[in-house]
């Protein structure tokens, strides 16, 4: 019989043996990260988000650039998610003047038809809320950087987008978002670019203890390149609402 036989215990042609082979594997899958769980506090935050005790109304104004930058249509509207569907969106005006009543039903029926859940989203779809890190910490508040879904965007870049969330250590709610890019987004195939995003909203907690309608105030704009029309956002006169039937029952 010529040639030596493989030690038991030995693979052919491996210088691991089984038994350290076996306590590879051991380690790698100690090694292996868990499942990510989002933070506590985010947690409670985003619970009562999704319960609808933060939706936001807001003033939007919508422009449409010439190539040579020049505004070609403007049309304000108001969203307000603690109205019925049919209601929640109100066109206000167009190029700066009332809009006739053809314009009405024709935008309003368009925006209102379409599901609320397509309209508004639960920030849980959109935000990969297990994956935040924390930013900053203050005796009040923790501000956490947390990542947007790969699969939340129609093909957008989402590596592009920061998103920072400040939540209340004692009111568990959130207080504060921000959003930036870090650089140009293509979306849509490349069809359509957003070119800049400033979105800064707060949620005054002292205003809605007091019962005043300021809770909520802030900025936020956005610019998009699509199909090589630019268009401009903004939204303004922030207000937090209770959704549409997020009301409990009386008992």
């Amino acid at each position: 019989m010529s040639g030596a036989e493989p030690r038991r215990g030995r693979a052919v042609g491996s210088s691991m043996t089984f038994p350290r082979a076996v306590s590879y594997l051991a380690l790698l899958l100690l090694c292996l990260p868990l499942r990510a769980e989002t933070p506590p506090l985010l947690q409670a935050a985003v619970d009562n988000w999704i319960a609808g005790k933060q939706e936001v109304a807001f003033t939007q104004r919508t422009r449409t650039l010439t190539d040579a930058g020049a505004v070609k249509e403007e049309r304000v509207e108001r969203y307000d998610p603690s109205l019925p569907d049919d209601r929640r969106w109100r066109l206000l005006e167009v190029d700066g003047q009332p809009p006739t009543d053809a314009q009405r039903a024709d935008i309003e029926q368009a925006r209102n038809k379409k599901p609320r859940k397509h309209a508004n989203k639960p920030p849980a779809e959109v935000l990969d809320f297990p994956s935040a890190t924390v930013r900053a910490q203050t005796k009040d508040t923790v501000t956490y950087e947390v990542p947007m879904r790969a699969n939340a965007a129609w093909l957008v870049q989402t590596e592009n987008i920061a998103v920072l969330v400040t939540v209340g250590r004692q009111s568990r709610a959130v207080e504060h978002v921000a959003v930036s890019l870090r650089s140009t987004v293509r979306v849509a195939l490349g069809l359509a670019k957003i070119t800049d995003v400033d979105f800064d909203l707060s949620f005054d907690e002292g205003a809605k203890k007091s019962g005043a309608d300021d809770e909520a105030a802030g900025k936020a704009s956005a610019s998009i390149t699509k199909l090589g029309r630019r268009m401009e956002y903004g939204w303004s006169d922030f207000k937090r609402v209770e959704a549409y039937g997020a009301k409990e029952p009386a008992r």
